[in-house]
């Protein structure tokens, strides 16, 4: 075969074009997919944010320990298949206005926590436990400069997960540095203002250490 005839011809062209686009098409491919399963992600964090608080706050009594239990137990299936136990951590804090020096402002009068996710603390505050009354603990800052009435209290839920993508060569636009997705959502009590969590028998509080 001469150098003329091989440079005509044509067979194994496409062959070779399509080994040539693979790599290029397999990571637009994989870039698509690991788009779509944070967006998933991010999705279920904030709607566990949401469900978490409005269960709480629906109750027209104090909510239990069980409450609670049930509460996390029922966030770790929305979550399925992220592992919010294992790489989360999910806040719920009341929050009541009371009146001080003519003002009313906002205390922390409960805190319950899961998740394993070490590093994460509220970005509210923490419950007071210096001694048995919340009243004596510090102002706190609701998001959004939210002000309370009198005995209002709502409930404020904060989730955050370790996002683990399952490639790792997409750039997500606005994903966090630390690879944490964050979500908060705030609910007002429906019912009366319930200061104190009801225990419940043979059930650990679920209390954030």
């Amino acid at each position: 075969m001469t150098l003329r005839t091989l440079w005509r011809d044509k067979r194994g062209i496409s062959a070779v074009e399509f080994g040539l686009m693979l790599p290029m098409l397999a990571l637009i491919g994989a870039g698509g997919l690991e788009f779509i399963n944070y967006v998933l992600a991010y999705q279920k964090i904030e709607r566990i944010a949401s469900i978490s608080a409005d269960n709480v706050a629906r109750n027209t009594l104090a909510p239990s320990e069980r409450s609670f239990v049930d509460t996390f137990a029922g966030i770790d299936e929305i979550a399925t298949p992220f592992n919010l136990e294992q790489d989360g951590r999910v806040i719920v804090t009341g929050v009541i206005g009371v009146p001080e020096n003519g003002s009313i402002v906002a205390k922390i009068v409960w805190q319950r926590c899961t998740g394993r996710l070490a590093g994460v603390s509220s970005r509210i505050g923490s419950e007071w436990k210096a001694t048995p009354n919340w009243a004596e603990g510090p102002n706190v800052t609701l998001p959004n400069n939210i002000t309370l009435l009198q005995n209002q209290l709502v409930v404020v839920s904060e989730v955050a997960y370790r996002y683990r993508p399952l490639i790792n060569v997409a750039q997500l636009r606005g994903h966090s540095p630390d690879g944490i997705i964050r979500q908060l959502s705030v609910f007002v009590s429906r019912g009366q203002a319930f200061p104190h969590i009801t225990p419940s028998q043979g059930v650990t509080p679920a209390v954030c250490s």
